[in-house]
């Protein structure tokens, strides 16, 4: 798991350190920069897996917008580059210096740390596509050397010699796939996922064609019965099935709902409300094993009923720790507040914020054993933070 995350000069945030655990809330008024706490981290995972590229920006959440105003635009601030450090278990490291290289042909962002990304194309220049493990030996021995001159920890290296192919893998397992989801209602009723990255789109493509590939599969039922069984937070759901006589082009899903006559057996995505949709793509994300194992979700409380809030997260929470998922999760319902256990440490909330200079800031809510107001009292109360001041 990612243990900690430090930014420096990413749009409103100039310097900011944090802790994370499994399970993680953002709270805080408008414009106060909890996306771009997020779009750091994308940023950071996009660079350590040498995707640096406009349209890779767009697949992560990440807001691309002109190279001047990725940095912070304060008077008082001057900076070149963005730098990020992600710090996971066991004194694993991946540090991201990225900058945009104007003079380049064409301009482009780039990272000049030493990262996975950098070791690759050290080997590859100095060994070749076809390397022997001799000579892989030697040119890490190069990069080690380089690494502690930096006072670096980056990668771990793990090669096999098996018809003289080698591998790098990143210190912390899982993190180049982060991702903010922002769900779209459009989208989550689309079947055509010809654009996204598979298996699920950070805009909730693909969402569909994917359960009708899990439902096909030997383990799939198993799947479904797990996504069947947490839908049943709906007091109207009564099952989901997955017609297995579909042509290859055709994806449809059978609802069927406890209320309706037995005439109308079941109805489908198109009828169906978006908070169910919403509800089933969060599902299939966290159980799944193929869907990130860290990843953001912004505004997790849209189209969920309040008191559907607080139960839906609860069991989001259960579901991450049995999946091996670590979560972000950026609200504005304090009904989301109100189902965190802030005595477990796999929980934690924390609150976002512009300091007097306009820079973004975080703040970890500690649990008061002694405190008699919910979070979400204590929240909209003004007592926490993460509220409007200008009125």
């Amino acid at each position: 798991m990612i243990r900690e995350i430090t930014v420096k000069n990413y749009k409103s945030i100039v310097s900011l350190n944090t802790h994370l655990s499994r399970f993680n809330v953002f709270i805080g008024a408008n414009g106060c920069g909890k996306s771009n706490i997020l779009e750091s981290i994308a940023l950071a995972a996009a660079s350590s897996a040498n995707k640096l590229e406009q349209e890779y920006f767009d697949n992560r959440g990440i807001r691309f917008v002109d190279p001047l105003f990725m940095l912070p635009a304060f008077e008082d601030v001057e900076a070149k580059e963005i730098e990020i450090i992600v710090n996971g278990e066991s004194n694993q490291t991946i540090q991201s210096n990225i900058f945009f290289n104007q003079s380049a042909k064409p301009p482009h962002w780039e990272d000049r740390s030493l990262s996975y990304n950098r070791i690759m194309e050290l080997l590859l220049q100095k060994v070749g596509d076809h390397p022997k493990v001799s000579d892989l030996l030697n040119v890490l021995e190069d990069v080690k050397k380089a690494s502690e001159h930096n006072g670096d920890d980056i990668v771990n290296i793990d090669i096999q010699e098996s018809n003289r192919n080698f591998k790098i893998t990143p210190s912390i397992p899982g993190f180049q796939k982060f991702m903010i989801y922002s769900l779209e209602e459009s989208r989550l009723r689309s079947i055509d996922d010809k654009k996204q990255i598979r298996p699920l789109g950070n805009r909730g493509e693909g969402l569909l064609p994917y359960l009708k590939e899990l439902s096909q599969r030997p383990n799939g039922t198993e799947i479904i019965q797990e996504i069947n069984e947490n839908l049943k937070l709906l007091d109207w759901f009564e099952e989901l099935s997955i017609p297995s006589g579909q042509l290859s082009s055709e994806v449809n899903i059978r609802l069927h709902d406890s209320y309706l006559r037995e005439s109308l057996e079941y109805f489908d995505q198109r009828s169906t409300n978006e908070g169910f949709l919403y509800l089933l793509f969060y599902l299939t994300l966290i159980i799944s094993d193929e869907t990130p194992s860290f990843f953001a979700i912004e505004n997790i409380d849209a189209s969920f009923n309040p008191k559907l809030c607080k139960e839906v997260t609860r069991r989001l929470i259960e579901l991450a720790k049995k999946h091996n998922k670590q979560i972000i999760a950026t609200t504005h319902n304090p009904a989301i507040l109100d189902a965190l256990d802030l005595d477990d440490e796999d929980e934690k909330l924390l609150v976002v914020r512009r300091s007097v200079d306009g820079h973004t800031k975080i703040n970890p809510i500690k649990y008061k054993p002694e405190a008699k107001m919910s979070l979400s009292e204590a929240w909209l109360k003004g007592l926490i933070g993460g509220l409007p001041n200008n009125f």
